[in-house]
């Protein structure tokens, strides 16, 4: 009986322990001819995708050119489904440099407004480079950045969260034309004001989960391992 047990035991640890690498999926949403208010230029397409495991986000964002504007810059907050605003030091908000190519993310201080940047109450928390495409009268941009340390932080709250999100996403995207935009020699805004905007914010969009490869394969040899194993005792 003791080796049976022992058996037993031995396979269900790897099966255990596929089954929470199992757990690890992608979530990925993608949108297209988006509404919005066409102030910078209107909303072509949104991709977003957020790795549970890993934590990597990405976006891409492309614009096309209404009455002349086209977006040179942005501010987005990303969140688990509700719509960020109004949610106090919870969520990362990101600043999108299109003049100098640059990605700024502060804490968001929950206001309807771009000023989270030079609110005594936020923490700068990092700065990334970001892609930048002309495409004629269309304009994308885009980034893929880890966020494991940035939501880890035990130093900004209770309510802390970063950027994550799962089935469900909120939105909150502002668009900018005419970028006035400058730094400190540390890396934090300094200047960052417009002539105009426009917006697309949004609640409980649903993002397709897909299940990483090798959480998969991890499921397979788990099912090979305690089949082989329950042959050996049954033989």
């Amino acid at each position: 009986m003791r080796i049976s047990s022992l058996v037993g035991l031995a396979v269900a640890a790897p099966i255990v322990a596929f089954a929470s690498t199992a757990e690890a999926s992608t979530f990925i949403y993608n949108d297209s001819h988006i509404p919005g208010n066409v102030g910078a230029g209107a909303f072509e397409n949104i991709h977003a995708s957020f790795d549970d495991q890993s934590q990597q986000l990405t976006w891409s964002s492309t614009f096309s050119t209404v009455n002349g504007n086209l977006a040179n810059g942005a501010w987005l907050v990303l969140n688990d489904g509700p719509n960020p605003k109004a949610h106090v030091q919870e969520n990362t908000m990101f600043y999108l440099d299109g003049i100098n190519k640059k990605l700024t993310a502060y804490t968001y201080n929950g206001v309807n407004g771009s000023n989270s940047w030079k609110d005594a109450t936020s923490t700068y928390l990092n700065s990334w480079d970001l892609a930048v495409e002309n495409n004629g009268d269309e304009r994308t941009f885009s980034f893929d950045i880890n966020m494991a340390d940035i939501n880890g932080r035990d130093d900004l709250g209770q309510d802390w969260e970063g950027t994550a999100f799962g089935e469900k996403l909120g939105i909150w995207y502002h668009a900018v034309n005419d970028l006035n935009v400058a730094y400190n020699d540390n890396g934090t805004l300094d200047q960052f004001s417009y002539s105009s905007q426009g917006w697309y914010d949004t609640k409980n969009q649903v993002a397709e989960r897909v299940p990483e490869p090798s959480a998969m394969a991890g499921l397979a040899v788990a099912g090979l391992l305690a089949a082989k194993s329950l042959r050996r005792r049954q033989g």
